[in-house]
This record gives C-alpha cells, structure tokens and sequence, in this order.
C-alpha cells in the first residue's frame, strides 16, 4: 500500500516558507522515476494541472495549479496510492521555473495535442511516446482549466528530451493523428520561444471557406469545369501557373459588378479573427500570400486585419474580366520570394517565419518557413508539411505556436 501523507502535509508541501527557500507548488517525493504505464493511467489528472515537470535526479513530480492547488494534489495523491506508488510531500524551491520560457528550457522536442471538442485524449498516448523511447521532461496545459472535464477543446504540450529521436518519428504522427481524430505537431523546443514573427496566410481554403476563382466561375456559367481543374491543381496533379491561366480564361467577359458581389460575401474562416486578433496583440507581422485575387484579400484584410496583401489584380477592360491578371502571377515559386523580402524587411529572421496554407502550391513556402502548416489540406500537402491542423479551427494555431488560451 502507498504511504500518504495528510491534508496538512500537502499544505505545508503547497505553502513551506523558511529563509531562503519557498514553495509554491505541490511536489511528491517518489521511490523510483515513473514509466509510462504509471504515467498513462496518472494522465487524465495530470492534464488538468497548469504544468507538470518530472525531476529524474530526486525523483520528484512536481505539480504546479493555480486553481485549488490543495484539493487538486489531493487528486494527484490519491491517484498514486492506487497505483501503489509511496510518495512523501516534497517541498518545491521557487527557482523551479513553471514559465513557458523555462519548460522549453527544459527538453529538446515540444509535441502540441490538441484534442477537439467532443473528443477524449487518447489513453495509448503515453504508451506511443514510450515507443519513441524518449523521456518525458514536463507537460504544460494550453487550454483553459475546465476544457478536459467540459467536452471543450483540450490543449496539452509534452515536453520531450530527444529532438533527433522525435524527429524520426514526424512521418507516423499524421497516421496516430488520423486515428486518433486529433491534431498532433511537433516542433524543436528552440522554435517555440515567444518571440516576433512574420506569419504568412493562403487565402483560399486557409482565411476563407471558399476557393474565389471557383466561385467567379459559377457565375460566368462555368462552374463545374473550372472547379475540376482548380481541384487538380490544389492536389498538386497540375502545374499552377498553367492551371490558372487556364481557368482565368474561362473567365473572359464577366461583369465586373460580379466580383463586388462575391466580394460581399465572403464566408470567413471559423477562428480567423480570434487568431488574429491575438497575433496582432502579440506584435507578430501578419501576411496574406495568395495566388487568388487582391480584391478579395483587401476585403478579408480589412475584416480581420493583417498587416499586407500579396495577390493576383484581375484585369478589368470595359467593366468585363479580360481572362488575366496584370503583373507577375503569385506561384508557389512567388510565395517563397515574397515570404523572404517580408522577413529581410521586418528585420525577421526566417527561422521566425510562419507559414499557412492548404494546397500543393503552398507547399514551397511551407516548406521554407521557420515553421510551415497545413490547414485542412489536401493529403498530398497534409503528408508532407512538417505540420498539419486537421480537426481545429484556425484559432488551433496559436496553441502550436504555444500560446495558451484563457477562460473566455
């Protein structure tokens, strides 16, 4: 049987003072490290803690909670003495750094889970990691504290110890993900400081739910047709520039007062102005990069507010679409060239880059950026991009860049 200390143990563990020494969370002296058996069944609380570090020298598991510190390590405890595990209340200096800062500090690898809501954590998580044979350093929730218990989605960051080992593992994370109908990413912990960013956006598909040109097409009466192509170079089955073209000619003779129309309406990505708004309120360096059209990106810069717009300007003659565009077609090849003059001139380094896409034509400056994601993509793009957001809204993305989100 495990030996536990008292309620007024885990208090003096949650508020020890003495000269030069002063505990601010709850810690448990244990015998041995614990495995990721011990871990994965221990999960299901631990995840609602703000952040969880595993001390090996000690060993020590210490649980850091701003909400109800002390009926929370109650928790934790009585889930040790089911494991019949023995643990003694440990008094936490106030050097043992809680910060995101100091998490990353910590491990070489960072894997984001972001479970949606309605969905449970996977219970073989911990047994996949233990797989990986990499240790476990800390976990850190991003979400808000009753997200895990209401059915809301649920954030967790898994602080892992060995980046070449993770890394090895990048390609089966789509496959567990699939699964698991959850959105997995995993990053060096380096990258996930808090620092300025560009952050670079496709439109089409990415801002909006809609692909512009497909829609211009319906009401030029060549919907279906241009649809089809539009698909095939999405996937990557075509060259783009080409593609375009093509489809842009199909286009010849519509009125302008078309475009105003489908400007009017356009139906804005779920989570695109949390997102933004917060990246703004961050002083992060927002783009859209967009091989659709600038008219339409104006109209979506101004409704949830990024700082520049790269696209394609229709040509307009005697108030019809001509079937071109005036200047260079923005490409794939484009989009890199543009993500690289953005960052020499905000004096960004690219490392520090972003970029977010969900067609094969993104996949260069995904590819190029510090940290490249595909947003519901196509499953060339999502099998290749070292990130993929399959099941959460735009606003998922700050949870990757490991900014945790509040109670509201």
């Amino acid at each position: 049987m495990a030996s536990c200390c008292n309620r007024a143990e885990l208090e003096l563990a949650g508020n020890f003072c003495e000269q030069g020494f002063i505990v601010t969370t709850t810690g448990f002296s244990l015998p041995t490290e614990l495995d990721y058996a011990a871990l994965q069944r221990l999960l299901p609380v631990l995840a609602l803690a703000d952040s969880v570090r595993f001390l090996a020298d000690a060993p020590v598991l210490v649980v850091h909670s701003e909400v109800d510190e002390g009926a929370f390590g109650d928790r934790v405890a009585t889930e040790l003495g089911k494991l019949g595990i023995p643990w003694q209340a440990h008094a936490v200096s106030a050097a043992t750094d809680h910060s995101d800062a100091g998490l990353y500090r910590c491990a070489d690898a960072v894997l984001t889970v972001i479970v949606p809501a309605g969905s449970s954590l996977p219970s073989e998580l911990l047994a996949t990691l233990a797989h990986w044979d990499v240790e476990l350093r800390a976990l850190r929730r991003l979400s808000p504290p009753s997200s895990a218990s209401s059915g809301q989605e649920f954030a967790l960051e898994f602080y892992l110890d060995d980046w070449d080992r993770c890394a090895a593992q990048r390609a089966r994370l789509q496959d567990l993900a699939g699964r698991w109908e959850v959105d997995l990413a995993l990053a060096p912990s380096d990258s996930k400081r808090p620092r300025r960013r560009l952050i670079a956006f496709d439109m089409d598909s990415t801002l909006i739910q809609c692909e512009v040109i497909d829609e211009l097409a319906h009401r030029a009466g060549v919907g279906e047709e241009v649809a089809a192509v539009t698909a095939r170079a999405m996937r990557g089955e075509l060259d783009f520039r080409s593609s375009f073209r093509e489809r842009m000619s199909k286009l010849r003779g519509l009125d302008a007062a078309q475009i105003q129309e489908v400007g009017a309406t356009l139906p804005i990505m779920p989570g695109a102005r949390i997102l933004l708004r917060t990246l703004r309120a961050q002083g992060h360096h927002t783009a859209i990069l967009s091989g659709g059209f600038d008219y339409f990106a104006r109209k979506v810069q101004a409704q949830i507010g990024l700082d520049e717009v790269h696209a394609n300007h229709l040509q307009i003659i005697d108030d019809a679409l001509t079937g071109d565009v005036n200047g260079e077609i923005v490409d794939a090849e484009r989009k890199v060239l543009l993500l690289k003059e953005i960052a020499e001139r905000e004096g960004i380094d690219l490392a520090d880059t972003v970029a977010v896409g969900d067609g094969a034509n993104d996949l260069p400056m995904l590819a190029t950026a510090g940290l490249g994601v595909a947003f519901h993509a196509k499953p060339r793009v999502r099998e290749t991009a070292p990130c993929a957001i399959n099941y959460g809204t735009l606003e998922t993305l700050l949870y990757v860049l490991g900014v945790p989100r509040g109670s509201d």
